[in-house]
């Protein structure tokens, strides 16, 4: 008896033997698998984040490159965190432009020419550092922009991905792999029974911990507002983009009542109304004013919640800032048709010059050839009023459809317009107009067409002396500032006319709007490009009856000397 409980025994052990040993190897199988899916998924994550910015810089699109600064200025705009340098390389493999310096005119080798090239390298501070490296494709091989064009065809764009993230990652996966690996060891030493039931109750904790894990931080760092609703319309999950794009954060809205805290309505009618009661899928763009005042124009997307059941549980609201990119839509849009109009319009006025002419030299023949005392004479005379009068608006289109070539040279900027000061005061006698020129820095320079900026500066000028009634204030104020190692001047030109509506702001650059009853509507819109040529932009903020500022920025050196 003792003999069949030792044997019993051995038994026993031997079984446990290979019960430990085949859960060992099963194990260990395990274990490299699950790495080996980590490590892929991984590296699959750093080509996806790679590829994805350069799709993103690809999406802009050839139209939106001017020049080799905006360029790099885009390229700066999509570096973040894990991203160490964003190349573009041409054929050859040379780097001509990238956001970090040091690595201008080195030589990257590309194997396979035309196609996407993933190479895995060490950078500088022994990082590793995965490159993607992707021939530029744009659709717009027609595009009106011919340096974007020009500059990208044949180019590559290479992202470095640091994958030091990753590996460290990789490397917490994997010692957690091993400590487990380690556990299940020990505790076979108390049973194949307790073993299998804690590595169980071990795996699922830890499973569902990670998912947990992984879940927050996937919402964390979406670029979305992820916000849900349970079937009571009780906030149950803000994102840290939500607490961004609604200024709210999440102690204010989470466990509140969503119709109270926030609001969203589609048409006049509540969103959470629409989705929970009328079980409605919503995609809309909505404009919303935040706590600032400032608008901004939303992309909403709901789903519902569902259980087991069928049962609604309650709707999950995706919400997307989209209000840069309408706002670059909208200037692209613009930019297009202003283009189209300038072509229209000089198109135009040199097949009205010609005719203008012949009017003007029949009408003078005539006007010669009646008497002092005929009233056709004075009759002749208003039609050659007219004719220049009408020559000076074709001019004016000429001026604006084909912008003369640029003169560059230094001047003082407040000298310039101090001139300009004086020569509105003597023209502008019928109004008290009080003009103040304010300098935050003395003898500000600015590098460019002294004329043509002359020029612009009149015709805003003019644009707020005619917004006066009677009496009232011009104050242009001068200053410099250093912006990403770039100097640049701020012209701010702000009055206290009638201002502009609201509906009339949008339009006030375009060609031929005008609200004067003998305006022709072209003097911003030549001053518009003017600034526009010289690498500048213009801001205007107005209401009607408040009157009206206007910022001019401009580099102080002139990019042709860069």
């Amino acid at each position: 008896m003792l003999n069949i409980k030792i044997t019993a025994q051995k038994n026993n052990i031997y079984i446990v033997i290979i019960f430990a040993l085949l859960f060992i190897f099963i194990l260990g199988y395990i274990s490299y698998y699950e790495l080996q899916r980590e490590k892929n998924y991984l590296w699959e994550l750093a080509r996806v984040e790679g590829l994805n910015i350069a799709f993103s810089i690809q999406t802009l699109g050839s139209e939106f490159i001017l020049d080799r600064d905006i360029l790099l200025e885009v390229l700066d705009l999509f570096q973040k965190e894990g991203i160490t340098f964003i190349d573009v390389v041409d054929r050859s493999g040379s780097v001509r432009l990238s956001t970090s310096e040091q690595r201008v005119n080195h030589n990257i080798k590309i194997n396979y020419p035309g196609t996407i090239n993933y190479l895995q390298t060490v950078g500088v501070d022994n990082q590793r550092i995965l490159q993607i490296i992707k021939p530029f494709d744009f659709d717009d091989r027609f595009s009106s922009d011919l340096f974007g064009y020009l500059f990208l065809r044949d180019k590559y764009l290479l992202i470095g991905i640091n994958m030091e993230s990753y590996y460290a990652r990789y490397d917490q996966i994997k010692q957690r792999i091993f400590f487990n690996y380690l556990v299940i060891l020990i505790m076979l030493l108390f049973g194949i029974y307790t073993i299998f039931k804690l590595q169980e109750n071990l795996v699922v904790k830890r499973t569902l911990q990670n998912i947990q894990d992984y879940t927050t931080k996937l919402l964390e760092n979406m670029d979305s507002g992820v916000i849900s609703v349970d079937e009571n319309n009780i906030i149950r999950t803000f994102n840290q983009k939500s607490e961004q794009i609604f200024q709210l954060t999440r102690s204010e809205v989470l466990g509140e009542d969503a119709e109270k805290v926030l609001p969203i309505k589609i048409l006049g009618t509540s969103l959470y109304q629409l989705g929970l009661l009328e079980k409605k899928k919503i995609e809309q763009e909505i404009e919303l004013k935040t706590n600032s005042s400032s608008k901004k124009i939303l992309e909403i997307n709901t789903s519902l919640l569902t259980g087991e059941n069928g049962k609604n549980n309650g709707m999950v609201i995706l919400v997307r800032d989209i209000s840069q990119i309408k706002k670059l839509a909208e200037e692209i849009n613009r930019n297009k048709r202003l283009t189209s109009l300038g072509k229209l319009s000089s198109g135009i006025a040199h097949e009205i010059r010609n005719p203008l002419s012949s009017i003007r030299g029949l009408t003078q023949f005539l006007q010669q050839s009646f008497a002092e005392i005929d009233e056709r004479k004075n009759d002749a005379r208003i039609i050659l009023q007219e004719t220049d009068r009408l020559n000076q608006l074709v001019t004016q289109i000429l001026d604006y459809s084909r912008p003369k070539k640029l003169s560059i040279n230094d001047f003082v900027l407040a000298e310039m317009l101090d001139e300009l000061i004086h020569l509105l005061q003597s023209e502008e006698k019928n109004k008290e107009i009080s003009f103040q020129l304010k300098e935050k820095q003395k003898s500000i320079h600015l590098e460019g067409d002294q004329d043509q900026l002359k020029q612009a500066f009149l015709n805003i000028i003019i644009n707020s002396t005619q917004s006066i009634n009677g009496k009232g204030d011009i104050i242009i104020s001068l200053d410099k500032q250093l912006i990403e190692e770039k100097e640049m001047v701020y012209v701010t030109i702000k009055d206290n006319g009638i201002g502009i509506a609201s509906h009339d702001l949008v339009h006030i650059f375009d060609p031929f709007f005008t609200s004067k009853e003998n305006g022709y509507g072209l003097g911003l819109s030549i001053a518009y490009n003017i600034i526009e040529t010289h690498q500048g932009s213009i801001k205007v903020e107005s209401e009607k009856g408040a009157g009206t500022k206007i910022e001019i920025i401009l580099p102080a050196r002139s990019t042709r000397n860069e």
